[in-house]
């Protein structure tokens, strides 16, 4: 079964190509984007230009980026030369409480709930409702790109964590060509309440595709493992 319509319905393993990581790598610059803040005003990863940007992806319904916002607020803390950034994606897991975004309006309107539901402390940019920037780079729910001030990334990978994070920002000086973290999901504790704000039919989608997210992980690391042996 392939991928569906951009914001999907429901949530599906088959949406998502763990194996697959397009857009511009480390070492490379980072392909230029306009998305909107809050109010609606463009906003331009070139406005970023001379501040180092740690730009993640995420919704209100993705787990794994929730876990990661204690650990964002410290960095912010330790890093205040640091632009954090969230560009709000699509839903990770839409569901008859909270469905997939209808209109650019509706997911502006979104992007409040989801700083109250979580607070969260970064700027959040808005993606346009056709995901043009998650698209280009790279569509997974979760991702994370250091960007220097020059617009070079340094470290992007398909999972953010604030632990990774915080070692690239203390080597600034190197290129980190690692972009594949080795995960199963975020914990029961943090992904049921987060799953559940998209309703019960949302956290049932992800507990019957259980099986199936592992499989698909555990072939994302057999890929990624044999890429570093063979190229």
């Amino acid at each position: 079964m392939g991928k569906t319509e951009y914001n999907y319905k429901r949530y599906k393993m088959s949406e998502y190509d763990l194996g697959a990581f397009p857009g511009s790598k480390a070492g490379e610059l980072a392909e230029n984007f306009t998305v909107c803040d809050q109010n609606g005003k463009p906003v331009s990863l070139y406005d970023f230009r001379g501040k180092w940007v740690v730009l993640e992806t995420g919704s209100i319904t993705c787990a794994m980026y929730v876990k990661n916002i204690p650990g964002i607020k410290e960095l912010q803390v330790k890093y205040p030369d640091v632009e954090f950034l969230l560009v709000y994606v699509r839903e990770a897991h839409p569901g008859s409480r909270l469905g997939p975004h209808q209109s650019n309006g509706q997911k502006i309107e979104r992007a409040e709930k989801l700083r109250q539901f979580y607070d969260e402390p970064r700027k959040i940019l808005i993606d346009d409702l056709q995901g043009k920037m998650h698209k280009a780079y790279g569509e997974l729910p979760n991702m994370v790109y250091i960007i220097d001030p020059d617009g070079r990334i340094i470290y992007r990978s398909d999972w953010a964590f604030p632990k990774r994070i915080d070692k690239i920002l203390q080597n600034r000086d190197k290129i980190n060509t690692n972009e594949h973290v080795q995960i199963i999901t975020a914990a029961p504790w943090i992904m049921i309440p987060v799953v559940l704000r998209g309703g019960w039919d949302a956290l049932w989608d992800i507990s019957i595709a259980l099986p199936t997210i592992i499989v698909a992980h555990l072939k994302a690391d057999f890929q990624n493992l044999k890429k570093k042996l063979f190229g």
